[in-house]
């Protein structure tokens, strides 16, 4: 029998080290400068945490949604000089490759399922487009490679939720991440930015007058940007609604509803338009699958009632008046700017069935493939027009396709399913991903991070929360 004192050895050990690190790495600070010390720190800890993810890439997984939350936090502050993103990449393959060394059986049997086939077909369809004869750089289609890092972190997703507890902690672990950024996010609004914050903001005009709008400062937390903050913080208020109103004890359902205040208080504070229709679309779509449950009704009456008072109530600020002018589109001039950019393009997708080649448009167009009539120093906004000008009437298609699957996968799910919290649980991804795929058509809002993981999360749920009610009898109420 191993005793305490060997058993505790690797502790000990791995603390002593990190201690040596750190102080190691504030020596280095002091006396070599700011990024010698932070260099050999973050070098450190990448070097343990690929151990922990060669041994386990559940952590790994956890750590790429983290990152995804903090990266640009950490930017700020210190002003990296290389592509974060990058590291971002090299991890999601770090992590994939270690799933396939996990001890614990890996199971493939429902991996051959209209979701991976959609997504499969998109891939194959991307590829293809280096023999698109509209794009003008094999190098665009090269950097553009990187997005299949969405069909890798499906996978390990996919393999990750192999039991109802691996779900409900990866819900869990995402709605405290949710709340975290809110509430810095609140903290920002009501205390203001920090110095290097401040510092950030004022190094480019443009960011001053994307955050500063009537005078009032738009919330971001952690995150890239405050549309990203609003996103994000919008579709974990949907999913904490659904379990606010799930089969569960009442001091968890009051719990999930806490959150989903906090969160949506965060969210209005983004000066996100899209984020507040995205909620508004989330809650609709809601009341119509549940329009069965006495429960649903009564809240919804609820829901309805206060979201009449916001709209016509004597109250007035930033914050009220961009939330009801989300709801008079017509009136809005960046609606009617977007709706000018879809007019323009129309045409040009018409007769590019194929579209204008990977990274060819707006600004990315303009840094990977200079001199194509779709580049330029402007945004298309809109996800779908994105995917349209870039691919072509068929790529668009082919993605639109990829979304219905998995809409049509969850809803059969839903209805197929008897236990209750399965049933609950397939709400809490859906939910949020019909909402964001319909805030797509005015932004980008699918796939900034960490937004990004609950999309590829949901791709997975849908398909593997249903065979969890032929191992239970039940699932306990938690």
């Amino acid at each position: 029998m191993i005793s305490n004192r060997t058993a505790r050895f690797p502790a000990v050990a791995t603390f002593t080290l990190l201690l040596l690190v750190c102080l190691g790495a504030t020596y280095l600070m002091a006396t070599q400068g700011m990024m010698v010390g932070v260099t050999v720190l973050l070098g450190s800890i990448g070097i343990v945490l690929s151990a922990a993810v060669l041994k386990n890439y559940r952590v790994g997984f956890y750590f790429i949604f983290l990152m995804g939350v903090f990266m640009f936090y950490v930017d700020r502050i210190i002003s990296l000089s290389f592509p974060v993103g990058t590291i971002y990449d090299a991890l999601v393959g770090l992590v994939f490759f270690s799933l396939f060394f996990d001890k614990k059986q890996q199971d493939w049997t429902m991996f051959k399922n209209p979701v991976t086939i959609m997504f499969f077909i998109l891939i194959v369809y991307q590829i293809l487009q280096l023999f698109n004869p509209s794009a003008t750089s094999v190098v665009a289609w090269l950097v553009s490679l990187r997005n299949n890092i969405s069909f890798l972190i499906y996978v390990i997703c996919f393999q990750m939720f192999s039991s109802i507890k691996e779900v409900k902690k990866f819900i869990a672990f995402w709605l405290g991440i949710a709340t975290l950024v809110a509430l810095y996010g609140i903290y920002q609004k009501v205390f203001g930015l920090t110095g290097f914050e401040m510092a950030w903001m004022n190094e480019k005009q443009e960011r001053i007058d994307l955050y500063i709008i009537w005078g009032q400062l738009r919330a971001f937390s952690f995150l890239s940007d405050p549309s990203s903050f609003g996103l994000f913080t919008a579709a974990s208020a949907l999913s904490a609604m659904v379990l606010s109103m799930g089969p569960f004890r009442l001091r968890y359902r009051l719990l999930y509803a806490s959150l989903m205040v906090i969160l949506l208080i965060a969210m209005s504070y983004s000066g996100t338009r899209t984020a507040i229709a995205l909620v508004a679309v989330g809650i609709a779509f809601y009341i119509t699958i549940m329009l069965h449950n006495r429960r649903t009704m009564i809240a919804s009456a609820v829901m309805v009632f206060f979201g009449v008072i916001l709209m016509f109530g004597p109250f007035y600020g930033s914050t009220l008046s961009r939330l009801r002018s989300t709801f008079k589109a017509s009136e809005d001039p960046s609606m009617a700017v977007r709706d000018v950019k879809r007019t323009r393009f129309q045409e040009y997708i018409r007769s590019h069935p194929i579209g204008g080649g990977l990274y060819t448009v707006g600004q990315n167009g303009d840094r990977y493939s200079p001199g194509h009539e779709l580049a330029g120093k402007w945004d298309p906004d809109s996800g779908y027009l994105l995917t349209a000008l870039e691919t072509g009437w068929i790529g668009l298609l082919i993605f639109q396709g990829l979304f219905f699957v998995v809409l049509l996968q969850g809803i059969n799910s839903f209805f197929a399913l008897k236990d209750p919290v399965l049933r609950t649980y397939i709400l809490v991804f859906i939910i949020p991903f019909m909402a964001l795929s319909v805030a797509h058509f005015t932004q980008d809002a699918m796939f900034h991070k960490p937004t990004n993981i609950i999309v590829y999360a949901t791709y997975a749920a849908v398909v593997k929360l249903r065979a969890f009610e032929k191992k239970l009898f039940s699932v306990d109420l938690v």
